[in-house]
């Protein structure tokens, strides 16, 4: 009688363990889905956004002579976070792991000329675009080559993980890539003979030529150029909406325009134009 009595209890107290662990276990992916759920209120009530960004693609983002992180990015991160009323956080990565930060959430945001292609656009979201960089193939000047095809069966130096890369396998898939995890090691590289076809935003071929390197190099042609976003995780609607009303908003105000000149030296490309409205512009933004 003592045993059957202890064996109703025991049946009893068990769905109430297994109900106690189903509670405990919903809690708990609750929790961690609120924490996912809005990033932007999740930025606004820490009062800070973190926005990662590499240093070695200037004028965009570079160190000047006190290593300070300077470049237009930079200024754009700033009038960002203006823009939400918060303070910056700069989260220094190599320029290859601008996708990676968001995916394990180390950064809000990737403010890093992070180009739209396809295949990140399946991994994280973008805004609108507020910018755009030029891709070239440089060598010596002993060498000349016209287009893709000519770099069959030749070493090409490039950055690991960036969108030329994606594109060199693409439209050259004779060429053997040589990837470097940051554009300083690959111009290092370069530099040191390992290698004499480099693939490379424009504006880092200048500025590495106007230091009078004892390995100069000449654009060959223009690879391609590919528009750069505020990158971000995937599933944040409100945050992208928001991001991409303050692109549309700081492009016609010229805030945006005025920040390329100044470190740019030129005007932001015609076809990096505002939306007529944050509504329209969202339409044209990845849909995650």
């Amino acid at each position: 009688m003592h045993s059957l009595a202890n064996t109703s209890r025991r049946v009893a107290a068990t769905p109430c363990r297994w109900l106690r662990r189903l509670t405990a276990s919903c809690l708990t992916l609750l929790a961690v889905t609120q924490a996912h759920a809005d990033l932007l209120a999740r930025i606004r009530a820490d009062g800070k956004v973190r926005v990662a960004m590499s240093a070695a693609t200037p004028p965009f983002n570079y160190l000047d002579a006190n290593n300070n992180l300077v470049g237009s990015e930079i200024d754009t991160a700033r009038l960002l976070a203006r823009g939400l009323g918060v303070k910056l956080e700069i989260v220094r990565i190599p320029a290859s792991e601008r996708v990676t930060v968001l995916l394990e959430r180390r950064a809000d945001l990737v403010l890093s000329t992070l180009s739209i292609t396809p295949e990140r656009e399946r991994q994280i979201a973008f805004s609108v675009p507020y910018s755009q960089i030029p891709v070239v193939i440089a060598a010596p000047q002993a060498h000349q080559y016209n287009s893709m095809l000519d770099l069959d069966g030749k070493t090409v130096g490039i950055l690991a993980n960036s969108s030329n890369l994606t594109s060199l396998i693409h439209d050259a898939p004779g060429a053997m890539p040589l990837e470097y995890p940051e554009n300083t090691k690959m111009l290092a590289g370069y530099a040191a003979g390992e290698f004499d076809i480099l693939s490379a935003p424009q504006s880092l071929v200048d500025r590495y030529n106007r230091d009078k390197p004892k390995r100069p190099m000449v654009i060959q042609f223009m690879q391609s150029v590919f528009n750069i976003a505020v990158g971000m995780p995937n599933g944040e609607k409100p945050l992208r909406d928001w991001i991409n009303d303050w692109v549309v908003a700081n492009l016609r105000n010229d805030n945006l325009g005025a920040i390329y000149r100044k470190h740019h030296g030129g005007s932001l490309p015609t076809t990096i134009a505002p939306a007529d409205s944050g509504k329209d512009a969202r339409k044209d933004a990845v849909r995650k």
